[in-house]
């Protein structure tokens, strides 16, 4: 059974999510569902579903700025970044998902920016495993070369000019997903730029962080055809959690009888067959 919820962030800022009670009598556990840049929640709903399905609580949610999350506001005038996603949205999901699933092991599957920006939760604790897919630092140059020029051009041209006039980036008619906020778009472009990703913002936009804290359970899920989430990029993300117990697990299309998974659709109906090794990371917790 889905329900729509709305989640209060500290600033007083709502986002809409969908929360599915768990189809078993007996619960396994929560899973929040944290979005890739640009992802409207209702993106991972058959997901969702299938984890309810498992016996799985789960809620969904759309960052600020995106999809149900924009409010009816001017994207022009949202003036979020990746950084109140990490430090005010995900916070509040997790919140509201424990609050809609008291006393059950909470995961977190992060989906590339939401995995990359779970360090900035200042409730991680609350987490007690994460499966993080297409996670990486996105860093330009550790992507192959026709993936590399596209992408600076993209960043480093269209994305400064199309914000100058629109005061937001038009992502969505390249298939980026939804159109960003000025904020988002600017910040992704910085953290691509150089190794690390959101450690180009530490001591500047993020005083505090904690990625160094996060010890419990990690599983990194990620496709071999992943134009972005290179094993290089891979290696660059997940070292800022050295104190993680980690696991990789790099995944062959072929394998599981697609012609290609990517860098956007684990998570979509089309790769279900990929899902079940996500429950390895979810029996992991507790």
């Amino acid at each position: 059974m889905m329900e729509k919820t709305i989640i209060t962030c500290d600033d007083g800022y709502r986002l809409t999510g969908h929360f599915f009670r768990p189809a078993t009598d007996v619960p396994r556990g929560a899973v929040l569902i944290a979005p890739a840049t640009g992802f409207r929640h209702q993106v991972y709903f058959i997901f969702a579903t299938w984890l309810s399905e498992q016996g799985f609580a789960v809620l969904t949610f759309s960052n600020r700025g995106i999809g149900d999350s924009r409010n009816g506001i001017p994207l022009a005038e949202i003036s979020s970044d990746l950084v109140d996603w990490g430090t005010l949205d995900l916070p509040a999901a997790l919140e509201k998902l424990v609050a809609l699933a008291p006393g059950l092991p909470v995961s977190l599957v992060g989906h590339s920016a939401g995995a990359q920006l779970i360090g900035l939760m200042p409730n991680f604790a609350q987490i007690d495993s994460y499966v993080l897919i297409a996670a990486s630092s996105g860093h330009f140059d550790n992507l192959k070369l026709k993936t590399k020029l596209a992408a600076k051009l993209l960043f480093h041209g269209w994305q400064p000019l199309s914000v100058a006039v629109k005061g937001y980036w038009p992502t969505k008619i390249i298939g980026f997903g939804e159109d960003l906020p000025a904020g988002v778009a600017r910040q992704w472009r910085q953290w691509c730029r150089s190794p690390g990703y959101v450690e180009n913002s530490f001591g500047e936009e993020i005083r505090q962080h904690h990625y160094a804290d996060i010890k419990a359970p990690v599983l990194s899920l990620t496709a071999t055809d992943d134009h972005i989430a290179v094993p290089a990029n891979v290696e660059d993300f997940l070292r800022l959690l050295p104190n993680a117990q980690i696991k990789k697990h790099f995944l062959e299309p072929g394998s599981f009888g697609l012609k290609k998974i990517g860098h956007s659709d684990l998570l979509r109906s089309r790769c279900k067959a990929c899902w079940p090794h996500i429950l390895e990371g979810l029996e992991s917790n507790g």
